[in-house]
């Protein structure tokens, strides 16, 4: 299977509300600027998730575009240039065989730094060690999203 991407939103307050109550992944990345990272040029930033409905995508998503979430490499990226956002919703991707976000983060997460040859700029960690290797997803993801057309 091949994950793609597709919908967006400017990351803006009266957007971010769109997300409320959900629990998943984001995906934060500017509009007109790529990152250039060893392997492969991206506009993504950052790659994030909530684990709940109660700490949900809205409210890490806000904390991020404040300065508030201690991450003020994306609060800044967020002043200075047009950041949008993207998303899976954690009930779409436990369809990939593991129903774990810190699994399913860390899978991103190790893909883009191989395809990237490090993780997104504003990330300051690599995720965890998959819970259960028999949960390993078998999915590719289409990074080419976030490349400048």
């Amino acid at each position: 299977m091949r994950i793609l991407f597709t919908k967006t939103y400017n990351l803006r307050e009266q957007e971010i509300k769109f997300v409320r109550g959900v629990a998943g992944l984001y995906f934060i990345y500017l509009l007109d600027m790529e990152i250039p990272y060893p392997f492969q040029a991206s506009r993504l930033i950052y790659i994030g998730m909530s684990e709940s409905k109660q700490n949900s995508l809205s409210m890490r998503l806000r904390g991020h575009l404040t300065g508030q979430s201690g991450n003020l490499g994306i609060s800044n990226y967020a002043k200075n240039y047009k950041a949008k956002f993207t998303y899976y919703s954690a009930d779409v991707l436990k369809t990939y065989g593991n129903d774990n976000v810190y699994d399913l983060e860390s899978f991103f997460l190790t893909d883009f730094l191989e395809q990237h040859g490090s993780y997104p700029i504003c990330n300051g960690q690599a995720g965890h060690q998959l819970s259960d290797d028999s949960k390993a997803l078998s999915a590719s993801i289409d990074w080419t999203f976030f490349e400048l057309p």
